[in-house]
């Protein structure tokens, strides 16, 4: 019996450190062909104005040339934009739903307004299941993948958003015509 006891310890200790890891907290924001060469990872603040410029111009992009490049959403709410950690939190339990593109839309759109009520309110106008968007938003279910997406961009000494990675490579926003060039001769 006594060495039961130890290795049920081990086995319980594993199991209760691994459950709250980020990889286990759903799959990351992807837009565009998960093959395409060029992999675009944006580090992002919902209540950050270029972000709410760039955002968008980066979808459209990838809209217009899903072969071309994929977009992966990274959370980097500042530390002085009040709301922004929780609008990553409610966009994370969006995508449990397969909604999270539509809800950053909206707290782009609604940068200055994104109140706990008014992020519940988001979830309602794209149809979520609210019962399961309030268990994940209230219990803050994705804290530890938000709080890991900060510290990997802390890793890689972010100091402004948006920051972006071409294939590891952090490089200047320009517009999108520029980028779009500068993308495709990625690709030649």
């Amino acid at each position: 019996m006594k060495k039961v006891i130890p290795h049920f310890l081990i086995l319980f200790s594993f199991l209760f450190l691994t459950a709250c890891s980020p990889a286990d907290q759903g799959a990351r924001a992807l837009l565009g062909n998960p093959d395409a060469p060029v992999l675009i990872e944006e580090f992002s603040d919902f209540e950050c104005p270029a972000c709410g410029q760039v955002g968008p111009a980066l979808e459209a992009l990838i809209h217009k040339n899903p072969q071309l490049a994929r977009l992966e959403f990274h959370h980097f709410p500042l530390s002085y934009h009040q709301n922004a950690f929780r609008a990553a939190e409610a966009a994370e339990c969006a995508n449990d739903q397969g909604k999270f593109w539509e809800f950053a839309q909206l707290n782009f759109e609604n940068q200055k307004s994104l109140t706990d009520d008014n992020l519940k309110s988001f979830a309602d106008q794209l149809g979520l299941d609210r019962v399961a968007f309030n268990a994940c938003f209230d219990g803050n279910e994705k804290r530890a993948w938000i709080k890991a997406d900060i510290q990997d961009g802390l890793r890689r000494q972010l100091s402004y958003t948006p920051s972006l990675y071409v294939n590891g490579q952090l490089v200047q926003w320009g517009g999108a015509e520029e980028f779009e060039a500068y993308l495709k001769s990625l690709k030649e």
